[in-house]
């Protein structure tokens, strides 16, 4: 064939085959120590360069989403999890109490959580090397919470990001709350433990949802301290209450049944659970996405 031709001769357009959606969202759930399953969730997704457009978290789903918005490979946020422990994150708030002005009648003086969250936010502003605002991250990134007094859902995606992920992570009774723009808020999971309609409001057109909770009826291990009973009091509420994540296009459910809501030394089992979880979803999100 002739160089002239060839120019001529029709072709097929790149765009013949069916696109991915535009704007792929990633909604992580809220599951205490469990949340580092996300780490294997995303591991193998940026393994396999499933597309991702935006991100939603609430609690540690907040805590790894945003991690992932600043850019933090899921490697490095693997090796991040060595030697990670509640000390590098929280202290304990009853050390502030001064018994001489608690009183019995009424509890006044007790703080309003057994721990604080605020190295949490010196941990991440040190992470990534500054006070990191939400316009600055490398991905869309929004951050739920809720106002304990009102009853209201908080989606956090101005400011910075530290404390709005600290917000997101305050279970009620756990962890003291935090103040932001006037209000009390506490973890987001309280709401919405699943942010996928957060993801859509964002622009998402398909939107991969890591669930971390067991269904309702599931057997699981007793809890084995104050800290877990409430989580897992928690939890079974809002499972009860709020479902699974059935409104997004994709839900990537780890086996959890038997981990414990607090342990993060069984850390690299958490992460190998959310890696085969992931690797298990690969076919349908091939297949939705076109890749």
């Amino acid at each position: 064939m002739s160089y002239q031709a060839w120019q001529n001769a029709p072709r097929p357009l790149v765009w013949d085959t069916t696109p991915r959606p535009r704007h792929v969202g990633l909604a992580l759930g809220g599951g205490a120590a469990r949340g580092l399953a996300h780490i294997g969730v995303l591991e193998v997704l940026a393994a396999h360069a499933i597309p991702i457009d935006l991100v939603t978290g609430c609690s540690v789903g907040a805590l790894i989403g945003a991690l992932l918005a600043a850019d933090i490979s899921p490697q490095r946020m693997h090796a991040l999890v060595d030697g990670l422990n509640w000390g590098t994150l929280s202290t304990f708030s009853l050390y502030t109490v001064k018994l001489n002005e608690l009183n019995l009648l009424t509890l006044k003086g007790l703080p309003l959580g057994l721990l604080d969250l605020e190295r949490m936010v010196e941990w991440l502003d040190k992470l990534w090397g500054g006070r990191l605002r939400f316009e600055q991250l490398a991905l869309p990134f929004a951050a739920v919470a809720a106002d304990i007094v009102s009853g209201e859902m908080v989606v956090m995606n101005e400011g910075e990001v530290a404390p709005a992920v600290r917000a997101s992570c305050s279970v009620p009774g756990i962890f003291t709350p935090f103040r932001r723009n006037g209000r009390l808020l506490v973890d987001g999971g309280v709401i919405d433990n699943l942010p996928v309609q957060v993801a859509r409001a964002m622009g998402a057109e398909y939107v991969i949802a890591v669930d971390l909770l067991p269904a309702p009826g599931t057997r699981r291990h007793e809890p084995e301290n104050i800290m877990e009973i409430s989580l897992m009091g928690l939890y079974t509420l809002i499972r009860a209450n709020q479902g699974t994540g059935q409104e997004a296009d994709c839900t990537i459910a780890p086996d959890l049944v038997d981990a414990s809501l607090v342990d993060l030394a069984v850390a690299e089992e958490l992460i190998v659970a959310g890696r085969a979880a992931a690797e298990a979803a690969l076919p349908q999100l091939r297949a939705d996405l076109g890749l």
